[in-house]
């Protein structure tokens, strides 16, 4: 890579570290439970529905089904849980469904599992690019003049 042999600057520095620390802060404390519920992994049970919960942003409308979760062998009860994956045609009040609570605080999911993992995994990647990018603009000696000259002028053999 061709570098201009200027100071990188240290503001975008700035904002790409914070960038990076904000993101890795946000989600790897989450892969537990992304992986957990990629695999169902948790008790099984019983989700009751009993209120429909939308949510309004940006001229789109999200519903989820909100209620109660019992595991099938009655050690685990959950109420004002939300059944992710649900929407406003799913239930009605009262229903239920095979759930698993995979021990993410207010939300249990199908035991087919769940695709949330995904965002969870680039967001760490990014996370990650951001500060490599970082420490290289900062923590890799420049390359000096005469490098440059000797890697574009010597012949391949």
């Amino acid at each position: 890579m061709a570098t201009s042999g200027r100071r990188p600057s240290g503001f975008v520095s700035l904002l790409l570290l914070l960038a990076g620390i904000l993101l890795f802060w946000m989600t790897v404390p989450n892969l537990g439970t992304a992986a957990r519920a990629a695999t169902a992994d948790g008790p099984r049970g019983t989700f009751t529905a009993a209120r429909l919960v939308c949510v309004g942003h940006s001229g789109h409308t999200s519903c989820e089904w909100s209620g109660t979760f019992r595991s099938d062998d009655g050690t685990v009860e959950l109420a004002g849980v939300k059944l992710y994956g649900s929407g406003r045609d799913t239930f009605e009040a009262g229903q239920t469904a095979p759930a698993v609570d995979v021990g993410n605080a207010g939300r249990v999911y199908a035991p087919t599992g769940s695709r949330s993992w995904i965002i969870t995994v680039v967001l760490v990647v990014v996370a990650y690019v951001l500060l490599v990018a970082v420490a290289r603009r900062h923590l890799m000696p420049p390359s000096s003049p005469g490098e440059k000259a000797r890697s574009i002028t010597t012949p391949c053999r």
